[in-house]
Protein backbone atom coordinates (compact mmCIF):
# COMPACT_ATOMS: atom_id res chain seq x y z
CA UNK A 1 0.00 0.00 0.00
CA UNK A 2 3.12 2.22 0.22
CA UNK A 3 3.15 2.63 -3.54
CA UNK A 4 7.06 2.65 -3.61
CA UNK A 5 9.46 0.38 -5.56
CA UNK A 6 12.21 -1.48 -3.85
CA UNK A 7 10.59 -1.14 -0.15
CA UNK A 8 9.43 -4.28 1.11
CA UNK A 9 7.45 -2.85 3.46
CA UNK A 10 6.19 0.91 3.85
CA UNK A 11 3.30 2.84 5.66
CA UNK A 12 0.63 3.59 4.05
CA UNK A 13 -0.12 6.83 1.89
CA UNK A 14 -2.92 8.71 2.53
CA UNK A 15 -4.72 9.32 6.12
CA UNK A 16 -8.08 7.31 7.01
CA UNK A 17 -8.79 9.35 10.11
CA UNK A 18 -11.17 11.32 8.66
CA UNK A 19 -13.11 8.94 6.30
CA UNK A 20 -15.69 9.32 4.51
CA UNK A 21 -14.05 12.30 2.74
CA UNK A 22 -17.80 14.01 1.88
CA UNK A 23 -18.36 17.56 0.85
CA UNK A 24 -19.78 19.96 3.04
CA UNK A 25 -23.15 20.59 2.09
CA UNK A 26 -23.11 24.30 2.98
CA UNK A 27 -19.80 27.09 3.42
CA UNK A 28 -20.29 27.15 6.60
CA UNK A 29 -20.18 24.49 9.61
CA UNK A 30 -21.83 24.88 13.07
CA UNK A 31 -21.67 22.84 16.70
CA UNK A 32 -24.29 20.72 17.98
CA UNK A 33 -22.24 20.23 21.45
CA UNK A 34 -22.04 23.49 23.55
CA UNK A 35 -19.82 21.90 26.62
CA UNK A 36 -20.28 22.89 29.95
CA UNK A 37 -21.35 26.83 30.27
CA UNK A 38 -21.67 28.32 33.32
CA UNK A 39 -25.40 29.89 34.34
CA UNK A 40 -25.99 32.76 31.75
CA UNK A 41 -23.44 32.14 29.81
CA UNK A 42 -23.69 32.36 25.77
CA UNK A 43 -21.41 30.05 23.76
CA UNK A 44 -20.05 31.68 21.25
CA UNK A 45 -19.32 33.76 18.31
CA UNK A 46 -18.60 34.02 14.39
CA UNK A 47 -16.22 35.67 12.45
CA UNK A 48 -15.66 36.29 9.13
CA UNK A 49 -11.96 35.28 8.04
CA UNK A 50 -9.52 38.40 7.03
CA UNK A 51 -6.42 36.91 6.40
CA UNK A 52 -3.11 36.26 8.68
CA UNK A 53 -0.47 38.57 10.29
CA UNK A 54 2.20 38.50 11.81
CA UNK A 55 2.76 39.73 15.62
CA UNK A 56 4.66 40.28 18.78
CA UNK A 57 3.40 39.30 22.57
CA UNK A 58 4.99 39.04 26.02
CA UNK A 59 4.29 35.33 27.01
CA UNK A 60 3.27 35.47 30.78
CA UNK A 61 3.33 31.93 31.07
CA UNK A 62 5.15 30.42 33.89
CA UNK A 63 5.77 26.90 32.99
CA UNK A 64 6.97 28.31 29.21
CA UNK A 65 10.82 28.63 28.56
CA UNK A 66 9.81 31.91 27.24
CA UNK A 67 7.97 33.65 30.30
CA UNK A 68 8.71 37.06 30.30
CA UNK A 69 9.82 37.10 26.84
CA UNK A 70 8.68 38.80 23.61
CA UNK A 71 7.37 35.82 21.34
CA UNK A 72 6.88 36.38 17.51
CA UNK A 73 3.68 34.65 16.33
CA UNK A 74 1.28 34.19 13.24
CA UNK A 75 -2.03 34.69 13.80
CA UNK A 76 -5.61 35.04 12.13
CA UNK A 77 -7.80 38.17 12.17
CA UNK A 78 -11.38 37.49 11.98
CA UNK A 79 -14.23 40.58 11.34
CA UNK A 80 -17.15 40.14 13.62
CA UNK A 81 -19.94 42.30 12.62
CA UNK A 82 -22.65 42.20 15.57
CA UNK A 83 -25.00 39.09 15.30
CA UNK A 84 -29.02 39.74 15.90
CA UNK A 85 -30.68 37.88 18.10
CA UNK A 86 -33.69 36.06 15.27
CA UNK A 87 -35.67 33.87 17.81
CA UNK A 88 -35.85 31.52 20.78
CA UNK A 89 -35.76 28.05 20.11
CA UNK A 90 -37.17 25.73 22.72
CA UNK A 91 -36.66 21.87 23.11
CA UNK A 92 -38.02 19.28 24.83
CA UNK A 93 -36.15 15.96 25.10
CA UNK A 94 -34.25 16.89 22.00
CA UNK A 95 -37.04 17.80 19.92
CA UNK A 96 -37.89 20.98 18.67
CA UNK A 97 -41.25 22.36 20.10
CA UNK A 98 -41.79 25.67 19.94
CA UNK A 99 -40.01 28.90 17.95
CA UNK A 100 -40.60 32.67 19.20
CA UNK A 101 -39.57 34.86 16.45
CA UNK A 102 -38.47 38.72 16.52
CA UNK A 103 -40.25 41.79 14.92
CA UNK A 104 -38.81 43.93 12.57
CA UNK A 105 -35.97 41.66 11.19
CA UNK A 106 -33.94 42.82 8.15
CA UNK A 107 -34.93 42.36 4.66
CA UNK A 108 -32.08 40.33 3.87
CA UNK A 109 -32.30 38.22 6.80
CA UNK A 110 -35.92 37.75 5.55
CA UNK A 111 -35.08 37.07 2.26
CA UNK A 112 -32.48 34.33 3.76
CA UNK A 113 -35.49 32.49 6.39
CA UNK A 114 -38.83 30.88 5.01
CA UNK A 115 -40.83 30.16 8.23
CA UNK A 116 -44.55 31.72 9.22
CA UNK A 117 -44.08 34.64 11.24
CA UNK A 118 -45.68 34.23 14.55
CA UNK A 119 -46.85 36.11 17.84
CA UNK A 120 -46.45 33.53 20.39
CA UNK A 121 -45.43 34.03 23.16
CA UNK A 122 -42.16 32.45 24.31
CA UNK A 123 -43.96 32.24 28.55
CA UNK A 124 -46.48 29.40 26.98
CA UNK A 125 -43.62 27.62 25.05
CA UNK A 126 -41.09 27.50 27.97
CA UNK A 127 -43.94 25.39 29.92
CA UNK A 128 -43.55 22.51 27.86
CA UNK A 129 -39.64 22.55 27.13
CA UNK A 130 -36.61 21.42 29.33
CA UNK A 131 -34.43 23.10 27.05
CA UNK A 132 -33.54 26.63 24.68
CA UNK A 133 -31.53 27.94 22.60
CA UNK A 134 -31.07 31.45 20.32
CA UNK A 135 -31.16 31.65 16.92
CA UNK A 136 -28.36 34.27 15.29
CA UNK A 137 -28.03 35.60 12.08
CA UNK A 138 -25.19 37.38 11.07
CA UNK A 139 -24.78 41.07 9.75
CA UNK A 140 -22.27 40.44 6.86
CA UNK A 141 -23.73 43.67 5.40
CA UNK A 142 -22.63 45.98 8.34
CA UNK A 143 -18.71 45.36 7.41
CA UNK A 144 -19.26 45.31 3.41
CA UNK A 145 -18.93 42.01 2.65
CA UNK A 146 -21.95 40.86 0.96
CA UNK A 147 -25.51 40.78 1.75
CA UNK A 148 -26.52 36.86 2.33
CA UNK A 149 -26.73 36.34 6.01
CA UNK A 150 -25.70 33.28 7.79
CA UNK A 151 -28.27 31.16 10.54
CA UNK A 152 -27.46 29.75 13.19
CA UNK A 153 -27.97 28.20 16.94
CA UNK A 154 -25.45 28.95 20.00
CA UNK A 155 -26.09 27.53 23.25
CA UNK A 156 -26.65 29.02 26.77
CA UNK A 157 -25.58 28.35 30.15
CA UNK A 158 -27.66 27.49 33.01
CA UNK A 159 -31.25 25.71 33.74
CA UNK A 160 -33.85 26.22 31.47
CA UNK A 161 -35.44 29.50 33.94
CA UNK A 162 -31.89 31.03 33.99
CA UNK A 163 -31.57 30.56 30.20
CA UNK A 164 -34.85 32.04 29.48
CA UNK A 165 -34.34 35.37 31.67
CA UNK A 166 -30.76 35.59 30.24
CA UNK A 167 -32.36 35.75 26.74
CA UNK A 168 -35.64 36.81 26.92
CA UNK A 169 -34.62 40.56 25.98
CA UNK A 170 -31.73 39.47 23.55
CA UNK A 171 -34.81 39.05 20.94
CA UNK A 172 -34.20 41.07 17.89
CA UNK A 173 -31.36 43.30 19.28
CA UNK A 174 -27.63 42.86 18.22
CA UNK A 175 -25.01 40.61 20.19
CA UNK A 176 -21.74 42.33 20.76
CA UNK A 177 -18.57 40.09 20.27
CA UNK A 178 -17.20 41.60 23.25
CA UNK A 179 -20.01 40.50 25.69
CA UNK A 180 -19.41 36.66 24.55
CA UNK A 181 -15.51 36.13 24.31
CA UNK A 182 -13.03 37.67 26.29
CA UNK A 183 -9.13 38.49 25.51
CA UNK A 184 -7.21 35.72 27.07
CA UNK A 185 -9.41 32.58 26.45
CA UNK A 186 -9.77 29.45 24.57
CA UNK A 187 -11.90 28.93 21.49
CA UNK A 188 -12.59 25.92 19.92
CA UNK A 189 -12.92 27.17 15.93
CA UNK A 190 -15.33 25.16 13.60
CA UNK A 191 -15.07 25.71 9.47
CA UNK A 192 -15.21 24.55 6.06
CA UNK A 193 -11.90 24.12 4.78
CA UNK A 194 -10.80 25.70 1.13
CA UNK A 195 -11.68 23.93 -1.99
CA UNK A 196 -9.33 22.10 -3.81
CA UNK A 197 -11.59 20.91 -6.87
CA UNK A 198 -10.41 17.68 -8.71
CA UNK A 199 -6.92 16.76 -7.98
CA UNK A 200 -4.66 13.68 -8.56
CA UNK A 201 -3.92 10.98 -5.75
CA UNK A 202 -0.14 12.70 -5.42
CA UNK A 203 -1.85 15.48 -3.81
CA UNK A 204 -4.45 14.42 -2.31
CA UNK A 205 -2.95 11.51 -0.16
CA UNK A 206 0.90 11.88 -0.61
CA UNK A 207 1.45 8.99 -2.96
CA UNK A 208 5.29 8.60 -4.27
CA UNK A 209 6.03 9.65 -7.72
CA UNK A 210 7.45 6.48 -9.68
CA UNK A 211 10.82 6.49 -11.46
CA UNK A 212 10.63 7.91 -15.19
CA UNK A 213 11.08 4.15 -16.98
CA UNK A 214 9.24 2.34 -14.25
CA UNK A 215 5.82 2.75 -15.45
CA UNK A 216 3.47 4.30 -18.34
CA UNK A 217 2.04 6.39 -15.29
CA UNK A 218 4.07 8.26 -12.72
CA UNK A 219 1.14 9.85 -10.57
CA UNK A 220 -0.49 6.79 -9.35
CA UNK A 221 -0.62 3.97 -6.98
CA UNK A 222 0.86 1.55 -8.22
CA UNK A 223 -1.45 -1.36 -6.86
CA UNK A 224 -5.16 -1.27 -6.99
CA UNK A 225 -5.58 -4.38 -4.79
CA UNK A 226 -5.82 -7.89 -5.09
CA UNK A 227 -7.37 -9.75 -7.83
CA UNK A 228 -9.79 -12.27 -5.44
CA UNK A 229 -11.44 -9.41 -4.59
CA UNK A 230 -13.05 -8.86 -7.40
CA UNK A 231 -13.00 -4.80 -6.80
CA UNK A 232 -11.17 -1.80 -5.82
CA UNK A 233 -11.47 -0.83 -1.99
CA UNK A 234 -12.15 2.67 -0.56
CA UNK A 235 -9.14 2.64 1.03
CA UNK A 236 -6.85 3.02 -2.61
CA UNK A 237 -5.64 6.30 -3.03
CA UNK A 238 -7.27 7.46 -5.97
CA UNK A 239 -8.22 10.85 -7.80
CA UNK A 240 -10.90 12.90 -6.42
CA UNK A 241 -12.14 15.83 -5.05
CA UNK A 242 -10.07 17.60 -2.49
CA UNK A 243 -10.79 19.99 0.29
CA UNK A 244 -14.55 21.90 1.15
CA UNK A 245 -14.79 19.45 4.28
CA UNK A 246 -16.10 20.77 7.41
CA UNK A 247 -13.33 21.03 10.10
CA UNK A 248 -12.84 21.51 13.66
CA UNK A 249 -9.85 22.67 15.69
CA UNK A 250 -9.32 23.11 19.13
CA UNK A 251 -7.95 25.21 21.67
CA UNK A 252 -7.05 28.48 19.80
CA UNK A 253 -5.78 31.03 22.09
CA UNK A 254 -7.53 34.76 21.86
CA UNK A 255 -4.63 37.11 21.76
CA UNK A 256 -6.84 40.40 21.63
CA UNK A 257 -9.98 42.04 20.82
CA UNK A 258 -9.16 44.95 18.73
CA UNK A 259 -11.82 47.34 18.95
CA UNK A 260 -10.04 50.46 16.78
CA UNK A 261 -9.87 48.49 13.19
CA UNK A 262 -6.71 51.27 12.22
CA UNK A 263 -4.54 48.96 14.93
CA UNK A 264 -4.42 46.50 12.20
CA UNK A 265 -5.20 47.58 9.03
CA UNK A 266 -2.53 48.24 7.02
CA UNK A 267 -2.26 50.52 3.73
CA UNK A 268 -2.41 48.19 0.95
CA UNK A 269 -5.27 46.39 2.61
CA UNK A 270 -5.01 42.65 3.03
CA UNK A 271 -5.33 40.31 0.16
CA UNK A 272 -8.45 39.96 -1.17
CA UNK A 273 -10.47 40.96 1.48
CA UNK A 274 -9.41 44.74 2.34
CA UNK A 275 -9.30 46.19 5.26
CA UNK A 276 -11.25 45.87 9.17
CA UNK A 277 -14.25 48.07 9.65
CA UNK A 278 -15.68 46.58 12.67
CA UNK A 279 -14.83 44.61 15.43
CA UNK A 280 -11.97 41.98 14.72
CA UNK A 281 -10.79 38.93 16.67
CA UNK A 282 -7.20 37.67 16.90
CA UNK A 283 -6.80 34.28 17.18
CA UNK A 284 -3.39 32.61 17.63
CA UNK A 285 -2.22 30.47 14.86
CA UNK A 286 -4.16 29.85 11.53
CA UNK A 287 -7.60 28.63 11.14
CA UNK A 288 -9.30 26.23 8.55
CA UNK A 289 -11.81 28.19 5.60
CA UNK A 290 -10.79 30.21 2.52
CA UNK A 291 -10.44 34.65 2.92
CA UNK A 292 -14.07 35.59 3.89
CA UNK A 293 -15.49 32.53 4.83
CA UNK A 294 -17.57 32.49 8.16
CA UNK A 295 -15.59 31.35 11.37
CA UNK A 296 -18.00 29.81 13.73
CA UNK A 297 -16.42 29.72 17.58
CA UNK A 298 -17.15 28.59 21.20
CA UNK A 299 -15.50 27.92 24.85
CA UNK A 300 -13.83 25.21 24.31
CA UNK A 301 -14.76 22.09 25.45
CA UNK A 302 -11.33 21.06 27.43
CA UNK A 303 -8.94 23.83 27.39
CA UNK A 304 -5.24 22.60 27.86
CA UNK A 305 -4.42 25.40 30.39
CA UNK A 306 -5.80 28.30 32.31
CA UNK A 307 -4.69 31.86 30.74
CA UNK A 308 -4.74 35.73 31.02
CA UNK A 309 -4.64 37.79 28.43
CA UNK A 310 -0.68 39.06 26.79
CA UNK A 311 0.21 42.33 26.06
CA UNK A 312 -0.16 42.19 22.41
CA UNK A 313 2.19 44.39 19.50
CA UNK A 314 1.05 44.39 16.02
CA UNK A 315 3.65 44.67 13.20
CA UNK A 316 2.46 46.92 10.32
CA UNK A 317 3.82 46.33 7.08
Amino acid sequence: MAHQITKKSTPRRGSLQFYPITRSDRPYHNFNNFGHLSPKEISGFAGYKVGMTTLTYLDNDKNSPTFKTEVMTNATILECPPLVVCALRFYKNKNTVGESWAQGLNKNILRRLSFKENNANPDDIKGKSDDLRLLVSTQPWLANIKKTPEVFEIGVGGKLEEKYQTVKDLLGKDLEVGAVIKDGSFLDVSSVTKGQGFTGSVKRFGVKIYPVHASKSRRKAGNLGAESMAKVQFTVPQHGRLGFNSRVEYNKFVLKIVKEPAEINIKSGYKRYGNVTKTALVLKGSTPGSIGRLIVMRKALRPIKSAEPVKVNFIKY
